[in-house]
């Protein structure tokens, strides 16, 4: 109680002072293209890594009232990255593409036909922290690199997802950023170049 008392009164002195909220981007949802084990080539996901140009990506608002209004920062949290490697490979399962998702990952990388690489251009979040969890809204942007490991082909695409968390979550993060990534990922699915390049 007293925490959410000295919160508001720093909201009240310093108001004027706060960070206002970020543009969440809304990107469209596609639909996905579906494809199946049978005619997928195989695919391993080799990398997600940040690209951000700046590391204040929103605003931060705290309590379970959420007041006040800082910089959010992203910190490069690997549990993060994991957890996002995690639902593009799932997202690409579940929609039919023949996803490597063994234990030796030099193998996967060796072996595979398509090998992905994703960047993280951009992210816009807007958070709000407390003792329940998190709450808030995201969206980023993916620059996704394509390669035919056989024949040393590749092409680059980039696209967006966005994702929100209504109430408060003790896994809102990395929850809302997951499914900001699992909206890029379909829509990536839905790219007809994509597609093609996935073929046997």
């Amino acid at each position: 109680m007293r925490l959410k008392l000295l919160m508001l009164i720093g909201i009240v002195l310093f108001g004027c002072a706060t960070v206002p909220p970020t543009q969440i981007a809304k990107p469209e949802r596609l639909q996905p293209l579906k494809s199946n084990a049978d005619s997928s080539k195989s695919i391993f996901v080799a990398n997600v890594a940040v690209k951000l140009v700046a590391k204040k990506i929103g605003q931060m608002k705290g309590g379970t009232l959420c007041v006040g209004g800082e910089d959010l920062i992203w910190s490069d949290n690997q549990g993060v990255l994991n957890a996002m490697k995690e639902q593009i490979v799932s997202t690409l399962s579940k929609h039919g593409y023949n996803v490597y998702t063994g234990l030796i990952q030099a193998r996967g990388e060796k072996d595979a036909d398509i090998l992905i690489g994703v960047g993280i251009e951009e992210i816009r979040a807007n958070m709000c922290y407390s003792v329940d969890g998190m709450k808030g809204e995201a969206s980023l942007t993916l620059k996704w690199e394509v390669l035919e490991n056989k024949l040393n082909n590749s092409f680059t695409t980039i696209t967006s997802g966005a994702a929100d968390v209504l109430t408060f979550s003790k896994t809102g993060d990395p929850d809302v950023f997951v499914k900001a990534v699992e909206m890029a990922t379909e829509n990536l699915l839905a790219q007809e170049t994509f597609f093609k390049a996935t073929r046997k």
